[in-house]
């Protein structure tokens, strides 16, 4: 399963509508506990189109007044339902339909609150549920990502509950480690309980918008199709060669503040995929204008490709190249506003193919990563090395959890908090007066 979203691909020169399916029983439908009858989806709504990202929610069932009410939430059913369907409910449809029907990209998966309830506590119709998504894949040569959720709590249920979750999570788990890319997404400590529930079993407003931001923090992480981030190293690996990706980028969410100079470098590398058959780059942007620096194939000829588009106009070039590995690099003036595209090294005293001046707004952008509409990727692998950023003011990233400011999550974060731990006082990300373990789940989201 191929995640192929990317945090502000309207920008990118090879955007792409990304089809997310909602999928699960009452709690997705969000009729109940939900004051306009939209429950998560319309608090994601807001978010992935505030994070410019272009995609749509797909389904054949609509609920609450948005631009984009469609999912396949369905009251009451358990997993095997959403597998088989239902015999009361003949016109409903059941999995294998919904995918060939409205072909998702992604599956945001919450299933298994009526199996809880039914004394069903394993993973074994889920695990089904993920066959069908898998086999779907291999008829249609369609890649799906599925966000599978450890549940919200079901009162009173809730060891049941946290049972269940612990088989999906070694069940999940087993099927990432044998190349399976699912997402595992932990709704269970989301949510405060019963602050959060309207009965004891759905969530009411608070509720549903604590799963949206859980929700669109696993959709707008840093792992992005097929990109494992390894010790720093950005893989884009494939078994079967893949035609006709969106565009797909990784490290959507650092922006970088245009008021100061910087620069940054990646290295590239091939293994096993073709010179024809590779595109990874960088990208920078801002609501209007972007440039961007890769390395492809228009399948005779492999070339670096530099492009920009400044205030509505295009410009680009290519140049040859004739290994696999490789040096890119972006640099920024601040001053003139300038950018410095280049193979060869850091900014102006190189040889950079071309400069691109603009009106850039403040933030930018920056995405690392690579693809192209049409293009074909693998079999084999292409990863992003030796990563480096220069000078850069990062603006709006990390979020609230990067308490130092240092532009990582990391310990001295935690060691803060724990000063902390019970008092008011900074790492109270969810503002109720003390620092708690609500706040160190909303830590471990962004670690």
């Amino acid at each position: 399963m191929a995640l192929t979203i990317l945090a502000g691909s309207s920008y990118c020169p090879a955007a792409s509508v990304v089809k997310i399916m909602p999928l699960g029983d009452s709690i997705t439908r969000g009729w109940y506990g939900s004051m306009d009858r939209w429950g998560y989806r319309k608090p994601l709504y807001d978010s992935l189109s505030n994070a410019g990202i272009s995609f749509e929610l797909v389904g054949s069932r609509a609920d609450g007044n948005f631009a984009e009410p469609f999912h396949e939430g369905h009251d009451g059913w358990r997993a095997d339902e959403i597998l088989n369907g239902r015999a009361s409910e003949p016109n409903a449809g059941k999995l294998v339909n919904w995918l060939y029907t409205y072909q998702p990209d992604i599956v945001l998966l919450h299933i298994g609150t009526n199996d809880v309830t039914a004394g069903n506590q394993d993973a074994n119709e889920v695990n089904a549920i993920l066959d069908v998504v898998d086999d779907y894949e291999v008829q249609s040569g369609k890649g799906v990502t599925v966000m599978l959720a450890l549940i919200i709590n079901r009162w009173p249920y809730i060891a049941a509950t946290t049972a269940y979750n612990s088989d999906i999570n070694v069940m999940a788990s087993n099927r990432i480690a044998g190349g399976d890319s699912i997402v595992i997404v932990n709704m269970e400590t989301a949510l405060s309980y019963p602050d959060d529930l309207t009965d004891n079993l759905h969530p009411n407003d608070s509720g549903y918008a604590k799963m949206a931001d859980v929700w669109f923090s696993v959709l707008n992480n840093d792992t992005k199709s097929r990109i494992e981030e390894v010790n720093g190293r950005l893989e884009l690996t494939t078994q079967d060669r893949m035609i006709s990706l969106p565009a797909f980028y990784a490290a959507n969410g650092w922006k970088l503040d245009t008021a100061r100079d910087f620069a940054v470098k990646v290295d590239f590398n091939y293994s096993g995929v073709s010179l024809a058959e590779g595109w990874i780059g960088m990208n920078i942007g801002d609501d209007a204008n972007y440039v961007s620096i890769s390395v492809g194939s228009d399948g005779y000829q492999s070339y670096y490709y530099y492009e920009a588009v400044i205030e509505g106009k295009l410009d680009y070039e290519k140049e040859p190249r004739g290994d696999y590995d490789g040096t890119l690099y972006i640099s920024y003036a601040a001053a003139t506003k300038n950018f410095f595209l280049s193979h060869t090294g850091f900014g102006i005293e190189n040889a950079c193919v071309f400069t691109t001046r603009g009106q850039w707004s403040a933030p930018v952008n920056f995405l690392l990563g690579g693809g192209s509409f049409g293009a074909a990727i693998g079999p084999g692998e292409a990863y992003l090395d030796n990563f480096e950023m220069k000078h850069a003011g990062l603006v709006d990233w990390p979020p609230a959890t990067d308490i130092d400011q240092s532009g990582f999550i990391e310990l001295y974060d935690l060691a803060i908090m724990c000063e902390n731990w019970l008092e008011a006082g900074e790492g109270d990300f969810d503002n109720n007066g003390v620092v708690d373990l609500l706040d160190l789940a909303e830590m471990g989201l962004a670690w």
